[in-house]
């Protein structure tokens, strides 16, 4: 027995390194199919094992201890269709390579907008759109507008000047709000950002309004993701009606640390083409410098992985003899981290620093463009003597603008999440934002003189202005994920808690009287100040579910629960809910019987209904007294009269829309028709003249939004040497102002003789203003108060890319377009008071009050400008091998083309950009401001 039992503990020694043999190590590379390039970061997953890997850098993989057998792996990446491939593991180290092939619908590609947690494209029934870490290469921005411009089929987005640090009107789906801001919510890395055009206590400087979106870091972004408003937007709830923006960075890939180097240098020019004389570009213009450098790295094991990336960039401005500088820094960086089997943790970390300086424009006293209005006479009939003396008076005085803006700004996203078993997972997030921001004015005595507002020898009568805002945004989600599969049916359910707080704090100090050299409040005879605290806390519950049949049916139902405390005593919770439907038509097996996939490769339909809010602004619901000091003094009188029962408008939006594609998905078409309506929407009208109250916040409006979204991307080129992509959107758009709870019309920008009004049977904001009617003998016939003079919101717009490649040439080229809108030209009705005026006044009787004409002054405002033209050359490899790993060169030139139906830039605007902070802003009024600057500039980026 002894024996037997030796003999047996001797062969289960050979026997157990025999067992443990039966494992293999699975290696290979993955691959671009048409370029032959490898990709790093693409997923390979053993599905039976729920174990995987990603690829390097040079896209090689490997995963180890896979035990003797057959199993299907599954290769993924984003841009690329997955595929699914049977693997028999029979050898210690096997090799397998994958080739994967660019998604140009992007079906199977994982979104997040809409659902909570990564979905193929092909379970959602709205049209999410993405800007890969591929597409983001190609575009050389430094601001998250002008990434997003031209890139974003079924949006405008517009810059409202050249200026540093200006906003920009970011408009999908029409103006849904009265009362707020057409920006959308934006998301970076899980964790909400403030995104305000301007602030309560702004200083401005004619028109200029800072934004918060010029100062958010585009480095080391992995993609984009962008949704427009419906049935996607309910998930976020009251105060995403606007849409969602949101941004992934990059937490780098497994492998060796690679290194990239990029440096760009280059000339920026002012664009002249809208001047109206010659002479003004050579007084105010000359070209300046910009320049940048980056550096990034990337790396890590299969348990960490790590990314970062920083920037330098300077620009000298145009403005002469300065007054438009800028200097911004970025740091990003992220990281992954495998905590156990079961919990990984990832975090970003991204700091700006932007200082610039402006020069004072628009409205105000002693703006650049006095020049150009008349202030000096007409430019191009001086004479040489005159010409130098006025250009040195003006240039004196713009050299003594002090206007400087510091922006530093933090923000940082922590993560973790949970992998409980195969189909259950978890994720929290928590999140800070903080943006200081300071803002500098002063008109220094030198200034005061060289403006003649002050005599010769003056020393104690300058003054400032500085004004402090910090705003310190906490978010906080936890959200949980399960996914089954029954015989044909698949279910995703989301459910989770969301809650955005922020802190906006602001101060501002006025000081007059100031001494020679002095830039210190303290040192003035008489200061003032003021402030502004705001604190607001947004949270909510949130469901998801997402049941689909066979690949084919899908059905999508979601539900928020929100709360606010900008809400009245007396409103409930807010409940958002959507539902969608998602039909797969290419899927059917008797659709692929009767039409092959080469010539219609996809076809889907979906439709879906959902609902979004605004909240109001905070504290209108509350009875405030206003307090004041007068005459050393204090005083009380009427503040906000509130409203108990005041709650966020809510926008439901309906859209119906299909995908298809010809010829292996050559040629594809996304189109859309939405209907969007915002009831309760949110009116700052007034009461009745009996009540002895002004205007207060008031649930009153009705307002509707329609439209037709296509956009069409047509792959005319494809070989293995080259590839020629156009993409093209065409988007129409209809907005009214359906009911105005009988309140008056009230105004949201632009002046007294013409502005922008709310009103019954209009569009938000459109023009209202007197119209001179004259006869066919050109003599006044009538005067038409209060007409309709037009409207800022376009009846057509879109964009056009082209994407082309031969080898390693690549050409990026992006323009957008607009139609049907019109736009105020107060430049002209400045030179008419210094009787400069064109041909429109000519019939005008002497006499007449600028009042009974204002229609002279607004006038079709169609375009197509060229946004960015960039061509790139990878060096071959022989050339750099040993010592380089790669070497590109490159050189793009931005604003190069425009083409507008207007003698004046119809897209910046000097008013109407918003009112007051996070206010609604149509634009439309080209008003004294500095179009985008053109800039032509050279890049080399080298990896190590």
């Amino acid at each position: 027995m002894i024996k037997r039992i030796q003999l047996g503990l001797l062969l289960s020694l050979f026997l157990v390194p025999l067992t443990m043999a039966q494992t293999g190590t699975l290696t290979g590379t993955v691959t671009d199919q048409r370029t032959n390039e490898p990709i790093p970061g693409a997923n390979i997953l053993v599905q039976e094992l729920e174990r995987g890997a990603a690829t390097d850098i040079d896209g090689n993989y490997s995963i180890t201890n896979i035990p003797y057998g057959t199993y299907n792996l599954r290769v993924t990446f984003i841009g690329y269709r997955p595929i699914t491939q049977q693997v028999n593991i029979s050898a210690e180290t096997q090799t397998q390579n994958f080739e994967l092939r660019e998604d140009v619908l992007g079906m199977q590609e994982l979104v997040v907008t809409g659902q909570g947690t990564g979905v193929e494209r092909q379970r959602l029934s709205s049209n999410v759109t993405s800007i890969s870490a591929r597409q983001i290469d190609r575009l050389p921005t430094v601001q998250l507008d002008q990434l997003l411009q031209g890139n974003i089929p079924n949006s405008q987005i517009r810059a409202s000047s050249g200026s540093p640090g200006q906003a920009s009107l970011i408009r999908g789906r029409g103006v849904v709000s009265a009362l707020t801001a057409t920006t959308p919510v934006i998301y970076i890395d899980g964790v909400r950002v403030d995104n305000t055009t301007g602030f309560a206590l702004n200083r401005g400087t004619g028109g200029a309004q800072s934004s918060a979106i010029a100062d958010i870091p585009v480095e080391n972004i992995e993609r984009i993701e962008f949704v427009s408003g419906g049935a996607a937007t309910t998930q976020f709830g009251s105060d995403a009606a606007n849409g969602v923006i949101q941004i992934f960075t990059k937490t780098g890939v497994q492998g060796r640390t690679d290194f990239s180097l990029q440096s760009s240098i280059g000339a920026e020019f002012a664009t002249k083409d809208f001047l109206k004389y010659d002479r003004s570009g050579d007084i105010l213009f000359t070209p300046g410098v910009t320049q940048e450098y980056r550096l990034a790295a990337s790396g890590g094991t299969e348990t960490f992985t790590y990314s970062f990336s920083g920037s330098m960039r300077g620009s000298q401005g145009v403005v002469q003899p300065g007054g438009d500088d800028a200097v911004r820094h970025n740091l990003r960086g992220s990281f992954a981290a495998d905590l156990s089997p079961v919990v990984r943790y990832s975090g970003s970390f991204g700091f700006t620093s932007h200082e610039f300086s402006r020069n004072i424009s628009a409205n105000f006293s002693g703006s650049i463009f006095d020049i150009e209005t008349g202030s000096f006479g007409n430019p191009d009939e001086w004479t040489d003597e005159e010409f130098e003396t006025n250009k040195q008076f003006i240039r004196t005085y713009v050299g003594l603008h002090d206007i400087t803006e510091d922006i530093k700004r933090f923000q940082t996203s922590q993560t973790l999440n949970f992998r409980f078993r195969e189909g259950l997972t978890a994720r929290a997030v928590v999140g800070v934002d903080f943006r200081n921001s300071n803002q500098f004015f002063r008109e220094s005595n030198a200034y005061l003189i060289a403006r003649g507002f002050e005599p010769e020898g003056t020393t104690d009568q300058g003054n400032l202005t500085q004004t402090d805002r910090n705003f310190l945004g906490l978010t906080i989600e936890a959200s949980a994920r399960h996914e089954a599969s029954i015989n044909d049916f698949s279910f995703i359910t989301n459910v989770g808690a969301q809650l955005f707080r922020y802190d906006d704090l602001q101060t501002s100090i006025f000081s007059s009287g100031l001494p020679d050299g002095s830039r210190n409040a303290q040192t003035g005879q008489d200061r003032t100040g003021s402030n502004f605290e705001r604190t607001v806390a947004n949270y909510g519950l949130y469901a998801l579910e997402n049941i689909g049949y066979r690949d084919t049916y899908f059905l999508e139902l979601g539900i928020r629960a929100d709360q606010n405390t900008a809400f009245g005593a007396e409103v409930d919770t807010q409940v958002y809910p959507k539902i969608g439907v998602i039909y797969n038509v290419s899927n059917e097996g008797f659709f692929r019987d009767l039409v092959s996939s080469r010539y219609i490769s996809n076809l889907r339909f979906r439709a879906n209904l959902g609902y979004a809010g605004n909240f109001p602004t905070p504290f209108s619901n509350e009875v405030l007294a206003g307090v004041g000091g007068y005459l050393g003094q204090s005083y009380i009188d009427f503040g906000t009269p509130g409203d108990v029962n005041l709650k966020p408008e809510r926008t439901k939006t309906f859209e119906v829309g299909g995908d298809i594609a010809f010829y292996d998905d050559r040629f594809n078409f996304e189109i859309t028709y939405f209907e969007s309506e915002t009831r309760d929407a949110l009116f700052n009208a007034p009461f009745a003249r009996s009540v002895g109250l002004g205007t207060a916040l008031q649930n009153l409006g009705l307002i509707q939004n329609s439209g037709i979204e296509i956009a069409g991307n047509f792959n005319v080129l494809r070989t293995r040497d080259a590839t020629v992509n156009l993409r093209a959107s065409f988007n129409t758009l209809t907005n009214e102002v359906v009911d105005n709870g009988d309140s008056a019309p009230f105004n949201v920008g632009g002046f007294a003789f013409l502005g922008s009004f709310v009103d019954e049977g209009f569009p938000v904001g459109y023009f209202r203003g007197n119209r001179m009617v004259f006869d066919d003998a050109g003599n006044v016939s009538e005067i038409i108060p209060n007409d309709n003079l037009g409207k800022p919101l376009p009846d057509y717009f879109g964009n056009i890319g082209l994407n082309a490649d031969y080898r390693g040439l690549t050409l990026t080229v992006t323009a957008d377009w607009q139609l049907g809108a019109q736009a105020v030209w107060p430049d002209e009705l400045l030179r008419f008071f210094a009787g400069l005026g064109d041909e429109r006044t000519d019939p005008v009787p002497a006499g007449a009050s600028f009042f009974d004409f204002a229609n002279l002054y607004v006038e079709d405002a169609d375009f197509l400008k060229v946004r960015l033209i960039s061509l790139n050359y990878a060096v071959p490899t022989r050339f750099t091998e040993g010592l380089f790993r790669r070497v590109s060169v490159g050189a793009t030139i931005t604003n190069p083309l425009n083409f507008t139906s207007t003698a004046f830039d119809p897209e910046v605007t000097g008013a109407g950009i918003a009112q007051g902070q996070g206010g609604v802003g149509v634009g439309g009024f080209s008003y004294r401001q500095q179009s985008a600057n053109r800039q032509l500039y050279g890049t080399v980026r080298i990896d190590f």
